[in-house]
């Protein structure tokens, strides 16, 4: 801690600031007690030896301070989901670089005036606003928009809303024009300048999709690449060639440093870094730009002084500088991967570099590097990017080695393109290298095991692979009697982690989960006494994924298994379904069909009880109260929607949650007088295509019950209100109960 003070100060202010944002709520008292709490501790930080603990302690309270105090307007989500649906006129500045989105494009704007009609809006956040056509727009720009507000839409993979909630972003407008009424001009328009210059000197000299690719590669920018090489690249942990990395940033320093430093001398570091500075805001600035650019110029500049630079103390100057600027980056994946990664890489290639001396060398170092940020970021790409991929250290051993040269030809060609004829010629072997690369990738995508699809990766397995890798990493740094101790704690803290999670898992209290099937239902009830699936979607390994994810290890079989229609959107994930289930219940009718028939008699034959429910029927089972509103009595089972099973599934507090499957209105009518209460939460019949009934909607809706949609992508019917929650955009819906 003495010998590195600014690494120690440094992790304190990270630490704090990570710790904050993730763990402790907006509460400005408590940056109020933080930051009055700093200065006794400055004073102590005078006669407590050593003094950098005292002084780290108060950088950490600063950090909360930083985090707390600034505070959010907590009513901003709430004003823009009133507004929600309704059409309006925004006029505002664009706030980051636009991005292609189907025809059209997609950007962030901070509004400086919303209309409604005759109505001023304010305080509703920043808006992102979607467009179609070939409107171009740039940071700085001035725009003016109309279109309909909406609530941002979520995607099963990722949990977009909170995304943009970190980036003061409640609404999408759905543009219906789109129009950029000014221009940014002068110094801050120069990153954006530099990337339309650069992207059509690209796809002026060098056919596509390579022009795509070389862009990617020189700067970062992922657009016009074809979806099925981007695909082949993520299978193959190629993806991060189309991110601005410490190494383009490396090569780019070495280029700008070789030209200038002839010409200036030792005055030639500051024109490097300014122009680093450029090159990682061209890019885009993301995360991992800038945390390149600014450990390459901590190293550029400590080299100009005469002062030797330390890695770790770069790299955690670089993550304090930027959580102080923005702590939200705490949640960003691309903060994350960027800053694990290179950790990993500075503690592990060594090590795995000696075990595979037998590789050539311009093959050992890139499989070593790979398999280190591999090791590091495992749980975050499982995570986020729901894939492993074994195949990467082989991809990238064979292609990064050509990686230094196609950044050096890029930029070169950039200046190439002022005689277009030499451009074009010179594009020739660049585009050889480029056809390279595409082709690992496709051939590398086909292997077997090439990459591992991991539908759902649980927080608790990633703190117990953290709690085991970090022990034993220290461990292989730390000498003989040490290292057992750190062993012992890399065996012993995934065992007290996942015994705790699993436990918690054991004696959850009763939820809803509301399956990502597809265009269908499922529903898992379930709670410590047990589980009950309500249908099964249309996908029988969707359907088996979901069940793994949500049920413990140990919970094979179900208490009871309730079919509510004969539909393959309802039975088809049923077909060969490996859970038992100790009762079958389906509707009192006669309903056509052969797939339910056929699901019933696989559980009947595994000795489950078959049930047949009417409306007015009350059970108890598994924990739950159900209540059976359809189908009445003699309803005709040959007509689509009529005879149907719904209930109202009651919990031991008396939160509801109401499937009434897929009846017609006529039967929905008919239910709502079946009714007992009204419901905590619907699932729309079919999926939300139709509103429901007027008397079903009276007798189960109130202003506190939470529509849901299990669906496939498509609109909803006119009329919902914007916060129905969707399968096909949040993924399985969970429900507490």
């Amino acid at each position: 801690m003495t010998r590195y003070p600014g690494l120690a100060l440094a992790l304190a202010w990270s630490a704090a600031i990570a710790g904050a944002v993730v763990l402790i709520p907006p509460r400005s008292w408590l940056g109020v007690v933080a930051l009055g709490a700093t200065l006794p501790l400055l004073a102590v930080a005078l006669v407590l030896r050593p003094a950098v603990l005292a002084v780290a302690i108060a950088v950490a309270l600063l950090a909360v301070a930083r985090v707390e105090l600034p505070v959010p307007d907590a009513q901003a989500p709430v004003r823009a989901a009133s507004v929600a649906g309704q059409t309006a006129v925004m006029t505002g500045r664009i706030a980051d670089d636009s991005r292609a989105r189907g025809g059209g494009g997609e950007v962030l704007v901070e509004p400086t005036q919303v209309q409604i009609g005759v109505t001023r809006i304010t305080d509703i956040g920043n808006l992102l606003v979607r467009w179609r056509g070939p409107a171009n727009a740039t940071y700085g720009d001035m725009v003016r928009a109309t279109g309909k507000l909406t609530l941002p839409r979520d995607t099963p993979d990722f949990d977009r809303r909170a995304y943009l909630g970190q980036r003061n972003v409640y609404l999408e407008l759905q543009a219906s024009s789109f129009d950029v009424t000014s221009s940014e001009r002068g110094v801050a328009a120069i990153p954006s300048w530099l990337r339309s210059r650069y992207t059509a000197a690209l796809n002026a000299a060098v056919p596509p999709p390579h022009a795509a690719m070389l862009l990617g590669i020189v700067l970062g920018v992922r657009e016009g690449v074809p979806p099925r090489l981007e695909q082949a690249l993520i299978a193959t942990g190629l993806i991060h060639l189309l991110v601005l990395s410490g190494l383009k940033v490396a090569v780019f320093a070495r280029i700008i440093q070789g030209t200038l430093r002839p010409i200036l001398g030792r005055h030639a570091t500051w024109p490097v870094l300014g122009l680093i500075a450029v090159y990682a805001m061209a890019g885009g600035a993301t995360p991992a730009a800038v945390r390149a650019s600014v450990m390459g110029g901590l190293a550029i500049a400590a080299a100009h002084m005469g002062r030797p630079s330390h890695v770790w103390t770069s790299l955690a100057l670089t993550a304090a500088a930027m959580l102080g600027w923005h702590p939200e980056l705490a949640w960003d994946v691309g903060f994350q991967l960027s800053f694990a990664g290179t950790a990993a890489i500075i503690l592990l290639t060594p090590a795995i570099a000696r075990r595979v001396a037998f590789l050539p060398h311009i093959l050992r170092e890139p499989f070593a590097v790979t398999c280190a940020a591999q090791v590091g970021t495992l749980p975050m790409m499982a995570t986020d990017f729901h894939v492993i991929s074994p195949i990467a250290p082989v991809a990238n051993a064979l292609t990064l080695p050509v990686l230094p040269v196609l950044v050096a030809s890029g930029l070169v060609l950039s200046v190439l393109s002022l005689a277009p004829e030499l451009a074009r010629a010179a594009a020739i072997p660049i585009a050889g290298l480029l056809a390279y690369i595409e082709q690992v990738g496709y051939v590398l995508a086909r292997a077997p095991l090439a990459a591992f699809s991991i539908p759902s990766f649980p927080t608790w397995l990633g703190l117990a692979y953290y709690s085991a890798l970090a022990p034993a990493i220290a461990g292989g740094h730390t000498p003989r009697p040490a290292r057992w101790f750190a062993f012992a704690a890399a065996a012993i803290g995934p065992v007290l982690i996942s015994t705790t999670a699993l436990v918690g898992w054991a004696n959850a209290p009763p939820q809803a989960f509301v399956l990502n099937v597809g265009d269908g239902q499922a529903v898992l009830l379930r709670d410590q006494h047990g589980a009950i699936l309500i249908d099964g979607g249309p996908s029988p390994q969707k359907l088996r994924d979901e069940l793994g994810t949500l049920l413990p290890p140990w919970q094979r079989n179900l208490d009871g298994l309730i079919i509510t229609a004969p539909g393959l959107g309802h039975v088809g994930g049923l077909t060969g379904f490996d859970r038992s289930a100790q009762a079958l219940f389906i509707p009192k009718a006669a309903i056509t069909g052969s797939a339910w028939r056929t699901a019933a008699l696989e559980q009947a034959t595994r000795g489950a009880s078959i049930h047949m429910l009417e409306a007015g029927q009350r059970l108890d089972i598994a924990g739950f109260g159900l209540e059976v509103v359809a189908p009445e009595p003699g309803a005709p089972g040959d007509q689509v929607g009529a005879a149907y099973l719904a209930v109202r599934a009651i919990a031991p507090d008396g939160k509801s949650f109401c499937d009434f499957s897929d009846l017609h209105l006529e039967a929905q009518t008919v239910a709502a007088s079946r009714l007992r209460g009204a419901c905590g939460y619907v699932l729309l019949p079919g999926g939300g295509r139709s509103r429901l009934s007027p008397d079903l909607e009276r007798a189960a809706v109130r202003p506190t019950t939470q529509l849901i949609a299990s669906r496939g992508t498509g609109r909803l019917a006119a009329g919902f209100p914007p916060d129905v929650l969707r399968t096909d955009q949040e993924g399985t819906i969970t429900l507490p109960l």
